[in-house]
């Protein structure tokens, strides 16, 4: 199948074509340029994770790049405009969908990180295996989304506009490099992984809500905006016109020169947090990635069918390939020590060959074998999800002794 119409459906109504905006809803439906952006996304984190565990391979630098750019705060972003697209918009809805997204990340978590890392131990004795095996809980992107649901929720009951939730995530992103740079992590890390959840602590506190909800924030805002948006030519003109210069310049001035109270760029703080400016013009940049990306489809007339199966099945997508990845770097630390992944020569062979098994288990999965989590119904569901929880305590009372020194983003996962 070479590829696909996947043109947004608009409503039957009368639209001026003078304005950007319509007074209703027309611009309804699948947006290709969201699923362009979801595959870019995809792709990097896929390949940028394999450079993290072997060596790293040609497009490093371009990736590393991306990764200040875009990457996580992008897809955060889009999930917020997913948000206003979804047809469930109940408390309840959101609710169940962030419980959702933390199990999810409880699985994952899981499988990646703590049931290889245990066998690792288990066999080898290395005590940097039982250090990544108590991985079981940790605030990555999954579990942000979850938090960044209830949050949401809040925010709603409390009745607030779509644009004061923007201010408010805004706020929270401004205030989290100084609130990590006076406040002390707790001296228990349990509680400090709990607290990372939150805010940025000593712990693996890869994705706090506090700087990374203004992503959402920004896309739940622009979302209601994009529902209505009738005439995308003269949006996306604009964006490229007066954004594009913007995202360019300050990122070229924050490549070479420091700005106060901002981080170190590519440190980990910059990473865990990105905030401040550097937040509003990761927001601009998802627009021209967006704009881009639009233009792009209306010269090729119709989308690739492998970007809107990235955009259909970005969770996969991201859970398999992260596994993968993880699997195979501690079998290889098992079977021929650290010293070979470190001197591993073929890391982009193996990220294409990662990203390509993804595409099959999808769909072999859709095809054959039809599992998935989030596909549960009632009684299975209930007993699945409780299951991951109930292993992941149980793995935590067990792995939590045994550590010495915890693996996080702090210490490169003691790699």
């Amino acid at each position: 199948m070479k590829g696909k119409n996947f043109e947004s459906k608009e409503k039957e109504v009368k639209i001026d074509q003078d304005i950007i905006f319509a007074k209703e809803n027309v611009n309804t439906g699948r947006q290709p340029e969201v699923d362009y952006l979801k595959t870019l996304g995809v792709f990097t984190i896929a390949v940028y994770h394999v450079y993290l565990g072997f060596s790293q391979g040609y497009l490093m630098m371009p990736l590393k790049n991306l990764c200040v750019i875009l990457t996580a705060g992008c897809l955060m972003f889009l999930m917020g405009i997913g948000m206003k697209y979804s047809r469930h918009h109940e408390i309840k809805d959101y609710i169940c969908r962030g419980f959702l997204l933390l199990t999810l990340g409880q699985f994952l978590y899981l499988i990646r990180d703590t049931l290889p890392n245990l066998i690792g131990w288990w066999i080898t004795g290395n005590k940097r295996f039982i250090a990544r095996a108590l991985l079981v809980f940790q605030s990555d992107i999954l579990t942000f989304s979850g938090f960044a649901h209830f949050f949401l929720v809040i925010l709603k009951k409390m009745k607030l506009s779509d644009f004061s939730i923007l201010i408010i995530g805004l706020i929270m992103n401004f205030i989290s490099y100084p609130l990590f740079r006076i406040m002390k992590s707790p001296s228990n890390y349990i509680l400090s992984q709990l607290l990372a959840y939150f805010v940025l602590t000593d712990a693996e506190a890869y994705f706090p809500l506090i700087g990374y909800f203004v992503y959402v924030a920004f896309g739940y805002w622009l979302g209601g905006f994009y529902l209505r948006l009738s005439n995308k030519d003269k949006f996306y003109n604009r964006i490229l016109i007066f954004l594009l210069p913007i995202v360019a310049i300050y990122h070229y001035i924050r490549s070479y020169y420091d700005i106060p109270l901002h981080p170190e760029l590519y440190s980990v703080e910059h990473y865990c947090l990105s905030p401040g400016l550097d937040s509003i013009v990761r927001c601009m940049a998802s627009l021209v990635f967006l704009a881009g990306f639009y233009k792009l489809d209306k010269i090729l007339g119709k989308t690739p069918y492998f970007v809107w199966h990235c955009g259909k099945n970005l969770n996969q997508y991201y859970i398999i390939s992260f596994v993968l990845t993880t699997h195979i770097y501690t079998f290889l630390n098992i079977t021929r020590g650290e010293k070979f992944t470190e001197d591993f020569k073929y890391s982009d062979l193996l990220a294409f060959m990662i990203l390509f098994s993804c595409r099959i288990i999808i769909d072999m999965n859709d095809n054959y074998i039809h599992f998935g989590i989030i596909t549960l119904k009632n009684q299975k569901r209930n007993i699945v999800f409780a299951l991951i929880w109930i292993i992941s305590i149980i793995s935590l009372i067990y792995i939590y002794p045994k550590v010495e020194i915890y693996a996080n983003i702090w210490n490169g996962y003691l790699y």
